[in-house]
């Protein structure tokens, strides 16, 4: 008889039937895994043998079951660590997100390890075990759906990468949006930070004498100076800007309290906004969420995408922030209603 179980489906099986009914008859765990009895036999030894599971046999009663004199948290009997049935959901999602990235490099004819791709990846699914799903079927049968990347021109991202590299200083001539207009400034590279598809560098301004951050694509011009950057240890970097919601972080740090009803909650529960976020649920379903932040437009963003669904409850200077958001924002339908 063949069982249409793998080896690890089995070995869970013959674990969750001990588990439920106690003690269990060869008969009953064979009619349960649909299996033959030298497949059984060699299931109950291994786990016996290879995973420790104190499975004992009585003549009086004629079946099998758990030793039970053992502590344990799984129902006061053996805690099982069974080979994995199938991929866990981060296993599966990290795996083919990875296949799609090596992809994406081999098709980008400026990128510097195109022609090593295909055969990386033709590496990464051959290990994939063929008892759970061949490779082939797998790309086919299961899809990842990656965030999309901002086609965005950065001319100067290779020089700011090599001046990373090499430790070296960089003069650089930045646009900043908010006031439409350029500075040059001299700055030590850091650190390169990915943050939604958009690259940004974290550095030490030599003018202002403080870190900063800045979006490599709004850098219009960048000369690599034959100085040695400035040396600033990594945790403070990270205590400076990693502290609060966004890419852009500095200046003082605020708490947002949010309310999400229970309509979101059961989506935006498992979103991570930041690291040091905190959560609690009510009775109704809703959840109160608070993230640190330090400027009111990047964490407005995200609060403003839930809708009616959230409300800011603190602090006062935010909320005065996303009212006026929505204020413009309505503006804009009611001039449209007029014209009409």
């Amino acid at each position: 008889m063949k069982s249409s179980l793998t080896f690890a489906m089995r070995l869970y099986r013959i674990d969750q039937v001990l588990q439920e009914e106690g003690s269990v008859s060869f008969e009953t765990l064979q009619a349960a895994l649909q299996c033959s009895a030298p497949t059984l036999k060699r299931d109950l030894r291994y786990m016996r043998e290879k995973l420790g599971a104190p499975i004992v046999y009585s003549r009086s009663q004629n079946a099998y079951s758990y030793a039970r004199d053992q502590k344990s948290e799984h129902r006061d009997g053996f805690v099982p660590k069974l080979p994995a049935a199938w991929y866990t959901p981060d296993e599966m999602y990290a795996f083919l997100a990875v296949v799609q990235l090596l992809g994406r490099i081999e098709n980008d004819p400026k990128a510097v390890l195109a022609s090593q791709m295909q055969a990386l990846r033709s590496r990464l699914l051959a290990m994939l075990p063929g008892e759970f799903i061949q490779a082939k079927e797998l790309l086919k049968r299961v899809k990842v759906i990656m965030p999309s990347v901002p086609n965005i021109d950065a001319p100067f991202f290779s020089i700011v990468g090599a001046a990373l590299a090499q430790r070296r200083r960089l003069r650089i001539t930045y646009f900043t949006r908010t006031r439409d207009a350029e500075s040059g400034r001299e700055i030590s590279p850091l650190r390169l930070v990915n943050w939604r598809g958009r690259w940004y560098l974290d550095a030490w301004c030599h003018e202002s004498g403080k870190l900063k951050t800045f979006a490599v694509e709004n850098i219009r011009f960048a000369e690599m100076l034959d100085v040695r950057c400035r040396v600033v240890a990594m945790r403070d970097i990270e205590h400076a800007l990693d502290g609060t919601y966004g890419i852009f972080s500095g200046g003082e740090t605020k708490t947002a309290v949010i309310v999400v009803d229970d309509v979101m909650t059961p989506y935006e529960r498992f979103t991570v906004w930041h690291k040091d976020q905190q959560q609690t649920f009510d009775d109704a379903g809703g959840m109160t969420l608070r993230v640190p932040y330090a400027r009111e437009p990047e964490i407005a963003g995200e609060i403003m995408r839930l809708g009616s669904h959230a409300k800011v409850l603190a602090p006062a200077d935010l909320i005065d922030y996303i009212r006026e958001q929505h204020r413009l924002a309505l503006r804009q339908y009611e001039d449209s209603e007029d014209r009409t």
